[in-house]
């Protein structure tokens, strides 16, 4: 699913599951909502990917980790290329697009955000 909803956990018990935002394009579906994916893709395809999921009466689920708004870490001399580039891009611009993004669109808590249908 691609939305939150509860899951039923056994002895009447649920868990509330709260799925990160994908938007679906050319018959795809792509994952828009994590931390690599606002440093590395154009902010312009984050605020398209946002307003997508508005529309469709849905909030998005965002994530970053503290270290992504850090471009003065530590660099891993070892790391692989392929773990260089995913950890490093862009690091210098999630801050400011982080921003924009809190600016761009009304944000809450998830308690407040999502309703979900028992199961």
């Amino acid at each position: 699913m691609r939305f939150p909803h509860l899951l039923a956990a056994g002895s009447g018990r649920v868990i509330a599951e709260f799925p990160l935002s994908t938007v679906g394009w050319g018959g795809w579906r792509f994952p828009v909502a994590g931390g690599g994916y606002l440093r590395l893709l154009p902010y312009a395809v984050t605020r398209w990917a946002v307003n997508r999921l508005n529309r469709e009466g849905q909030a998005a689920i965002v994530y970053l980790h503290p270290w992504e708004i850090d471009p003065d870490q530590p660099r891993v001399a070892a790391a692989t290329m392929k773990t260089r580039f995913r950890h490093y891009v862009n690091l210098h611009r999630t801050e400011a697009r982080l921003g924009r993004l809190l600016g761009d669109f009304r944000w809450d808590t998830m308690s407040r955000t999502f309703a979900v249908d028992a199961v």
